[in-house]
């Protein structure tokens, strides 16, 4: 079994050999001093760059969080334009809509998973896709609101999604079903997380639904 010592070993012989390939590097080996902190620093900085690496993929993946975002919190950007996906389901299958959703936020790195959604969707929408729209926020949209500088609030989407739909002709043999109100709106934000019909006050930025965000819109009709 290799000794720590002979792994130590076997790296020192590595780390010279590259070294002595340069005339430049090659000096920094020229006193045992200097090859001493040569190595020590190498060390260190493959330990940083290794650290650094694990760290940031670690939150990048969901698996930790960031260590200090309890004190450097982040404050929320005025969402200035947001593109959303549009469909339609009838009431009776909003169970299956949340399974829909739940499996949605695991499925992105699971394969296994895109056949049961791929058939979840065709059982629960009534259009064959989803479709896009884009929404861009002028200040006529949120200098009504207590903090217009933070724009856009939940509630205010439900009704420019819901005016687009009872006026858009796509969806003309839908609008005779029931009378539709906001409540009917359901909104995913950009975790694929309902946002509950609670945070009509608050504000998009502070929905998790940022600029530039793709994010699903569905009509309970």
């Amino acid at each position: 079994m290799t000794t720590l010592i002979e792994l130590l070993y076997e790296f020192d012989q590595f780390l010279t050999k590259q070294l002595l390939k340069n005339s430049f590097t090659a000096d920094l080996l020229a006193t045992p001093t200097s090859r001493f902190i040569t190595e020590l620093l190498v060390i260190i900085l493959i330990g940083l760059i290794s650290y650094e690496t694990i760290y940031w993929s670690g939150i990048y993946l969901n698996l930790w969080e960031y260590h200090a975002k309890d004190i450097f919190t982040e404050i929320p950007i005025h969402c200035a334009h947001v593109h959303i996906r549009l469909n339609v389901i009838d009431p009776t299958n909003q169970d299956k809509l949340n399974q829909y959703y739940e499996l949605k936020q695991n499925s992105k790195y699971n394969v296994l998973c895109w056949n049961k959604l791929t058939q979840l969707s065709s059982d629960i929408f009534l259009l064959d896709k989803f479709v896009k729209y884009y929404f861009e926020f002028s200040p006529e949209d949120f200098e009504m609101n207590q903090e217009p500088e933070l724009g856009s609030t939940i509630e205010h989407l439900r009704h420019k999604t819901l005016d687009l739909f009872k006026q858009s002709e796509i969806y003309t043999h839908l609008h005779n079903k029931r009378n539709l109100t906001i409540e009917d709106v359901l909104i995913f934000n950009n975790k694929n997380h309902m946002v509950p019909q609670t945070e009509n006050d608050n504000y998009l930025s502070k929905c998790h639904i940022e600029t530039g965000n793709v994010i699903d819109c569905v009509i309970l009709v």
